[in-house]
């Protein structure tokens, strides 16, 4: 990560510490978590299950796991232990200064969220009270291109370490029945991809004329082109979507659909293209017809990868559990439920090998809950990022953990 930004946000970090009850006592990140009921997001549940965490890493897990003699015991029998939650869509640490839009730059993806990240704010706190220990924050949907998210981590002391992807994804927007929206997307692809043959074929001559001239703004879609990085677009209406997923077809980008509201209209056309969908419900956003609700069964049915998420702050971050109770409500398995906010969210952002599941190897993101993972009754007791305990309820004054 570049120094500057880097020195900057770690001072905005520091803040956050000093004003925050955030709640890091423990003095290692080595432990066992020992007689709960483990969902995993991999498998089926593990009763009576065993979580060995070394060096904030997952060492072991099982439900007839010797704890190696040394290792901290925290008995949680009669809990529920569950992936840090993950969510894909949120604009937590962008929005809150106004620095979410460009609405003077329709086609900007060059922009980056690092850029104008604000980590003083309370609601990184909330949302790790919540569960969720990763989020996908960045741009709004206000341009055509707003530019480039940041995946981050909710809790850390250490910055550099939290971000697990930089930069580079790119935001876009169909946000009204607007006929120019995909023309003039795809135009700044046509440009994208001559600027990357120009330089491309520079590259690979004897460099002895000038260079082509540098664009930042046709720059960034060049990993999007090559396939490294992918595109999340905002869109509800299922002809926008036919229409963007045109777009795909012509450049071969990868694809992630946001809020995806008509998605089970055209459920298989999503699915042959392999595009995945971050979708409805969001708990208490609008008032939604049952159709649209029963819709995300329809996209599993078709064998689309969906995910949930809040749009933070239009639903508070802290609530993305229950967005996935509510998806329960309207046919999903529970197992699948629980992908949504965990699994999916992670293989579609890539970052699965870290995060997601608890499996051996990966982050020790957990949080453990005084009951059913989903019902709305069942409370955030403790969790753990990186195997540090980043919230832990015993530990909170009375009264502020009351509307968790």
């Amino acid at each position: 990560m570049n120094t500057s930004y880097g020195s900057m946000l770690g001072l905005l970090l520091v803040f956050v510490m000093q004003s925050a009850p955030l709640c890091a006592q423990d003095s290692g990140n080595s432990f066992a978590l020992r007689g709960a009921r483990v969902h995993t997001a991999a498998g089926p549940p593990i009763e009576n299950g065993t979580v060995i965490v070394e060096n904030g890493k997952i060492a072991a897990v099982g439900s007839a796991i010797r704890i190696p003699s040394g290792v901290q015991v925290v008995d949680v029998e009669g809990k529920t232990v569950i992936p840090g939650l993950i969510d894909e869509h949120s604009h937590l640490g962008t929005y809150d200064f106004g620095d979410v839009n460009e609405f003077t730059e329709p086609i900007g993806p060059e922009h980056r969220a690092l850029d104008a990240l604000h980590m003083e704010v309370r609601d990184w706190y909330e949302a790790v009270k919540g569960g969720v220990t990763t989020i996908v924050t960045g741009p709004g949907s206000g341009e055509r291109m707003g530019g480039q998210s940041i995946t981050i981590k909710t809790f850390g002391e250490n910055l550099e370490q939290r971000i697990l992807k930089e930069s580079r994804e790119l935001k876009m927007a169909i946000n009204a029945r607007n006929m120019s929206h995909i023309p003039t997307i795809r135009s700044t692809f046509l440009k994208a991809r001559e600027y990357m043959e120009k330089w491309d074929e520079y590259e690979a001559g004897d460099k002895e004329g000038p260079p082509p001239s540098r664009d930042l703004r046709l720059e960034a879609m060049v990993p999007v082109l090559r396939g490294e990085e992918k595109v999340r677009c905002h869109i509800h209406y299922a002809n926008d979507m036919i229409a963007f997923l045109r777009l795909k077809d012509e450049f071969g980008f990868d694809l992630t659909f946001i809020h995806s509201s008509e998605a089970y209209k055209v459920a298989d056309e999503i699915a042959r293209r392999d595009v995945a969908v971050i979708v409805l419900p969001l708990a208490t956003r609008i008032g939604v017809t049952d159709d649209l609700l029963f819709g995300n069964t329809q996209l599993y049915e078709a064998g689309v990868r969906m995910s949930l998420h809040t749009d933070h702050p239009v639903v508070h971050q802290k609530l993305l559990r229950l967005n996935a109770g509510l998806a329960i409500r309207y046919g999903l398995p529970e197992d699948y439920a629980l992908r949504t906010v965990t699994m999916n969210p992670a293989i579609s952002s890539r970052i699965d090998d870290r995060v997601g599941s608890i499996e051996v190897g990966k982050d020790a993101d957990l949080v453990v809950l005084d009951g059913t993972w989903y019902e709305p009754s069942t409370r955030v007791d403790i969790v753990f990022v990186d195997g540090v305990r980043a919230f832990d309820r015993a530990n909170e004054r009375s009264g502020l953990e009351e509307e968790n």
